[in-house]
């Protein structure tokens, strides 16, 4: 059931809101609160009815350890905990991967039947993960009770895609919500404009952008120069905007029922740094890698480096580049088992050593232009591995992109190209005028709109109601709608 589908909007989100409100007003915010978990649980089963019971398994065993964990921690129970969190996980999304590396390694070519990767199962199992952690850490002062630790994990417009919460983040929200304090219908207006906002984002231009993406990456090895640059960036547009719109529709879906989820998202493409993209690209994965891996392995390599190396190079490589490189090895396999997720999560780890270095050697800072453009480079660069089918096809879409053989002029510009000098042929993507024309136009102004677009899920709580604002949410709901008849999936759903 997709946010962007008629079954969602035109039934379920209506009767749940109306559920959820009503039973908040006529019998209290407890009663409230089930309605929205069985909701969520429906919402989860609709995919996939079977893997209901894998999501409700896993909700039964971490609430017994997050109890046990807040009430006597115990560092044996905790890690007994992750790893069971870890097997599922690495059962359903890195079974064939892991064994299918090891018959490599082993001179064999194993295969194995496909697993079904449960939707969702990296943002919960993320979730609890850090719930346990916090829960033995001291970090939650009062146990979640069964109905606030479900509502927690299984609240339907996080529950897939994020972002991934922190229980800290909700909880005094579900306390509200029970006293029948919580902001009720104060945040659904702005909920609402959020919402389309991430509507129109996702039908509007993430999918009418996508065709030229699909094209590129399906015809890696017939792209020029100028069709592999094209392609990478509609690519990149794309991802961008999905993403965007998604985490649009989550906050503000949140907000129509009165909670306020984490930012996930905040125009990272006008970042004129490494550093900066990921304090802006997908935050709250960001966070939870920086908070339960990459700080106590830094603290852990700092105190051992300080003790036993001097300043200089090793100290560097020891405390800033072995967490960084390790921890976005980690985030890219995250995203995906493969390779290219693995060379997406080098590159951007790279990326930040490179931009640490920078500063550790006191270099003078670059215009915002040029950091811009290094950045978006390197982003860019990272999405081909993303998006590509596997490591060599993106080899070879990166070599096209800087190989001066491979700049060829289409065969609608053959006139042109002869006058110039210039090689032409019949080209899979620039296959005629009007497409070429059609796709740039496409490029230009989802390039624009992802650097000047406003960003209502950061300031929602500026939202007012105007003629103007009127104007605009009815322009983009006229839009949306008008591109409902066939909607896509998130791209995150893979995750």
């Amino acid at each position: 059931m997709l946010f962007s589908s008629s079954i969602f909007l035109y039934a379920f989100l209506p009767i749940s809101l109306l559920v959820f409100h009503f039973s908040r007003v006529r019998f209290g915010g407890t009663v409230a609160l089930g309605s929205a978990v069985a909701f969520s649980l429906f919402f989860y089963g609709w995919w996939n009815p079977p893997f209901l019971a894998l999501l409700i398994g896993s909700l039964l065993v971490n609430f017994f350890f997050v109890r046990r964990l807040a009430i006597a921690p115990s560092r044996i129970l905790l890690i007994l905990a992750i790893a069971i969190n870890l097997a599922v996980l690495g059962y359903f999304k890195y079974r064939n991967f892991f064994l299918e590396n090891l018959g490599l390694t082993l001179g064999e070519q194993w295969s194995f039947d496909l697993v079904f990767i449960p939707l969702g199962i990296s943002f919960f199992t993320f979730q609890q993960i850090a719930l346990l952690i916090d829960s033995h850490d001291g970090e939650i002062t009062t146990p979640p009770s069964a109905l606030d630790f479900s509502q927690f994990i299984t609240f339907f417009p996080q529950l897939i895609a994020g972002p991934i919460v922190l229980y800290r983040e909700l909880s005094a929200q579900l306390l509200d919500v029970h006293e029948n304090k919580g902001a009720g219908l104060a945040l659904f207006g702005p909920g609402v404009v959020v919402f389309l906002v991430g509507l129109f984002k996702k039908v509007c231009l993430a999918d009418n952008i996508a065709p030229y993406a699909n094209i590129a990456f399906s015809q890696i090895e017939n792209l020029s120069l100028l069709e592999a640059w094209a392609g990478a960036v509609a690519y990149g547009l794309q991802l961008y905007f999905d993403f965007s719109g998604y985490s649009d529709m989550a906050i503000g879906l949140g907000l129509m029922f009165g909670f306020r989820l984490p930012l996930n998202f905040d125009t990272p493409f006008r970042a004129t740094s490494m550093i900066d993209f990921w304090k802006r690209w997908h935050i709250t994965m960001t966070r939870f890698f920086m908070m339960y891996f990459y700080s106590p392995l830094a603290l852990a390599l700092t105190r051992y480096g300080v003790t036993n190396l001097k300043k200089g190079a090793a100290l560097f490589l020891l405390t800033v580049t072995v967490p960084i490189f390790t921890t976005f090895l980690l985030a890219g396999l995250w995203h995906g088992a493969g390779w290219t997720f693995v060379a997406f999560g080098a590159v951007n780890g790279a990326g930040l050593v490179a931009n640490h270095a920078w500063k550790e050697m006191k270099m003078p800072n670059l215009p915002g232009w040029i950091g811009w453009i290094f950045t978006m480079l390197t982003v860019l660069v990272s999405f081909v591995y993303f998006r590509a089918p596997g490591i060599v096809e993106a080899n070879l879409m990166l070599t096209t992109m800087v190989s001066p053989s491979a700049f060829m002029m289409p065969n609608w510009l053959s006139a042109f190209a002869e006058s110039q000098g210039l090689a032409w042929t019949s080209l899979p993507l620039f296959v005629s005028g009007t497409f070429t024309l059609h796709m740039f136009a496409w490029m230009g102004v989802l390039g624009l709109l992802s650097l000047v677009m406003a960003n209502p899920a950061k300031d929602y709580m500026r939202l007012r109601p105007t003629p103007s604002m009127a104007l605009v949410v009815a322009s983009l709901t006229w839009l949306s709608v008008g591109w409902l008849d066939e909607p896509r999936t998130f791209l995150y759903f893979q995750f």
